[in-house]
């Protein structure tokens, strides 16, 4: 009888943590306040600037303004963050000073790693998604959406396993002519059926002379820099690559957040990246349409064009991440 107490005590507790509201203060982890945004009902108390400026540049600012209430910043201090009215704080397990601190002060802390299984996007994801689980009513739709992402996994893979697949190169960041890529990159071109020619490692920086040793057949220029394509591709000293010559260069979309780093919208970006891997196999793909589609789905939201637009076209401002 006592066990069968203890068990109902057990679930009503984990049933009431995730069905109330959580003001929530997310310290480092750029991509946490618009997953909260879009996925849960927490209230954001504080976010990173940088967070902050792509939520401001995208379509969260029409969807979801109440992250305008929330206090930003960069350079987090202990004092600070535990003088603020807040039931949950979010932090990597980077942030060993402020992670540490916050729990030896005794307060409700969720750590998250942004490295699972080699920075797989999707394994990632779901470690954050399950990690918040108690607290919000998020299991079903998590477990719904691995599930969509697992079976475009599948789909790119049974279409490209008997196709060559192009050298792709995913550039991270530009910062005066300094190019930087690695971590997410590996999973995402692998994962979209093409092949990294760098393999899986840490951020690194190329120079002129290895990307022309490369030759790519594809570049992607994230959201991290507000670099694009066409600016990429006027630059001399890259005219004669592969990529540019075909014009094959490409800017992410990006829909709640940069997906470089995982997002909610990690299926629809692998689908773009595999029709732009794959102009032939995957020529029908309407991305247009798959994104509409996943935001009725998944948020249901009826996006606009001009929505649509600012997907598959991202403000350059969101890629600055200071």
């Amino acid at each position: 009888m006592l066990k069968i107490i203890v068990l109902f005590c057990g679930v009503f507790l984990s049933f009431t943590l995730a069905t109330q509201s959580h003001k929530v203060a997310v310290i480092g982890l750029w991509p946490l306040p618009s997953l909260l945004a879009f996925w849960s009902d927490a209230k954001l108390v504080y976010i990173p600037r940088t967070s902050y400026n792509v939520m401001q540049n995208s379509i969260n600012e029409k969807y979801f303004p109440q992250y305008k209430e929330a206090r930003i910043g960069n350079n987090e201090n202990l004092e600070e963050l535990l003088a603020m009215d807040v039931d949950i704080y979010i932090c990597g397990f980077a942030n060993l000073k402020i992670c540490g601190g916050l729990k030896n002060a005794g307060v409700k802390v969720i750590e998250l790693s942004t490295n699972i299984e080699n920075h797989n996007s999707k394994k990632t994801l779901e470690h954050w998604l399950v990690e918040l689980q108690p607290y919000f009513a998020i299991e079903a739709k998590n477990q719904k959406l691995i599930h969509s992402i697992t079976q475009i996994e599948k789909l790119i893979e049974e279409k490209t396993k008997n196709i060559a697949k192009p050298k792709v190169l995913i550039i991270h960041r530009f910062d005066k002519d300094n190019i930087t890529t690695g971590y997410f990159s590996h999973y995402l071109i692998q994962s979209s059926g093409g092949e990294n020619p760098l393999g899986y490692g840490d951020f690194k920086s190329i120079s002129v002379e290895e990307i022309y040793n490369l030759d790519p057949d594809v570049i992607y220029i994230s959201n991290f820099t507000p670099l694009s394509p066409q600016e990429f591709m006027k630059k001399k000293e890259y005219k004669s690559l592969k990529a540019v010559k075909q014009n094959r260069v490409y800017k992410l979309p990006l829909a709640t957040y940069r997906p470089f780093a995982p997002s909610l919208e990690l299926g629809p970006v692998l689908l773009f990246l595999a029709k732009h891997n794959h102009l032939e196999a995957f020529k029908d793909l309407d991305m247009r349409k798959i994104f509409k589609d996943y935001f009725y789905e998944f948020y249901e939201i009826a996006l606009e064009e001009k929505e649509l637009d600012l997907i598959l076209n991202p403000n350059a401002k969101t890629g600055i991440h200071y």
